[in-house]
């Protein structure tokens, strides 16, 4: 049995949020979204991250963050959440260049700027880092190396992952009612699958008679297993099953709560299988969990899901969730109805954890304790002790 960590007030109260917002989300990287969805020039993401608009744009084929408000007023740049536009103020038309420096003012003498005024209106700079199709940005004016949140292994799978996606994206994001841990937390929790999710993801699963998930074999991988770099990239993988790692350290790195894993899913073909270029891992349900608020992984290589939990309350969190598949053969147009079907499939998981992760959210509002946990609870632990560490022990 492992002692809970985390006390209800941490999911529920306005000051445990304040102050994760600032010593958690306003110093980590955050996932901003995926190059394909910036591939061409102008293309832009917009996000609010902790309160904070960011936006992050293509200009002239370099990805570039800002704080997504005009020098002049503050204004947003870009209004939409994501689209084709140049970097143009649509209050009063300013325009910015690739630095977030002033490009031009239209009517520039009714402001009687002089020069020194229009060198010092430039956009906030936000630190920017691509890991393969993965945009990361830092909102701290000092970000810390992004090798100290992701392990050499887990950026080595979003790398080697990124090299069969294919080019377009199902993207939504909606508001669900509970604490973005329960969220993390839950994807953490494979255990939980085959009680909530009994006729959609459970019996894609492969269990052991004692209840985990069995391994998935690496043979069949082109990610984990296909030639020599594979496997010595894959060395540390952690197959989905139970009593794995225990998490015990005292002196917990950050980059040890983000961690990845393969369990047995049996291979049937699906109706779009034909039209894939490539399925990078058959056989497998590959999870890759990315502290502090992301989810990613595959359904056989053949189709990804990416899911991030944005706090914007201590009961609320804006959901964001991405779905495509890997490369398809060449030739082939664009699948809207494929991505759709993908995307109403992962929904309704979503929504069947939804619905629990809910009543949760509600019945700690009242709770003087967490309860017991099980030794293969050891990662949600972990989880925590670091969260308490950074957040302090004055917040207990």
């Amino acid at each position: 049995m492992i002692k809970p960590v985390l006390p209800p007030a941490c999911y529920t109260e306005q000051s445990w949020f304040d102050r994760e917002q600032r010593e958690i989300f306003g110093k980590l990287w955050l996932l901003a979204g995926l190059t394909q969805q910036l591939a061409v020039d102008d293309s832009f993401i917009t996000r609010n991250f902790s309160g904070t608009p960011v936006l992050v744009q293509n200009i002239k084929g370099e990805l570039r963050a800002f704080r997504n408000a005009c020098a002049h007023r503050g204004m947003p740049i870009q209004t939409a959440a994501h689209g084709v536009r140049k970097m143009v103020c649509p209050y009063h038309g300013w325009g910015y260049r690739q630095d977030g420096a002033l490009r031009g003012i239209p009517n520039a003498g009714v402001y009687g700027l002089c020069k020194a005024d229009k060198d010092e209106a430039r956009l906030q700079r936000f630190a920017l880092e691509v890991i393969g199709n993965f945009v990361f940005v830092n909102l701290s004016q000092d970000p810390l190396p992004i090798t100290e949140q992701f392990s050499p292994q887990i950026r080595d799978v979003m790398t080697r992952s990124s090299v069969h996606f294919a080019a377009d994206v199902s993207y939504a994001h909606f508001v669900n009612e509970y604490n973005w841990k329960l969220n993390f937390e839950n994807i953490l929790d494979w255990n939980h699958a085959q009680f909530v999710h009994p006729q959609t993801l459970a019996p894609l699963l492969n269990y052991t008679q004692e209840g985990t998930i069995a391994r998935a074999q690496k043979e069949t991988s082109l990610l984990f297993g296909g030639d020599e770099g594979a496997r010595a990239a894959s060395a540390d993988v952690k197959d989905v099953v139970g009593g794995e790692d225990p998490f015990v350290s005292a002196d917990l790195r950050l980059d040890q709560i983000s961690f990845f894993g393969r369990s047995s899913m049996p291979y049937a073909p699906r109706w779009f299988s034909p039209l894939l270029a490539s399925p990078c891992d058959m056989g497998a349900f590959f999870a890759c969990n990315l502290f502090p608020n992301v989810n990613f992984g595959s359904i056989h290589g053949e189709h990804f899901y990416l899911q991030q939990y944005v706090p914007i309350a201590p009961g609320r969190i804006e959901y964001h969730s991405w779905v495509f598949t890997s490369r398809l053969k060449e030739h082939l147009p664009v699948q809207p109805h494929l991505l759709w079907g993908i995307h109403h499939a992962e929904k309704r998981v979503i929504d069947e954890d939804t619905v629990l992760l809910t009543e949760l959210q509600k019945a700690l509002k009242s709770a003087e304790a967490v309860g017991v946990m099980g030794d293969h609870e050891a990662p949600l632990a972990a989880m925590g002790r670091w969260y308490m560490k950074a957040l302090g022990e004055c917040m207990q």
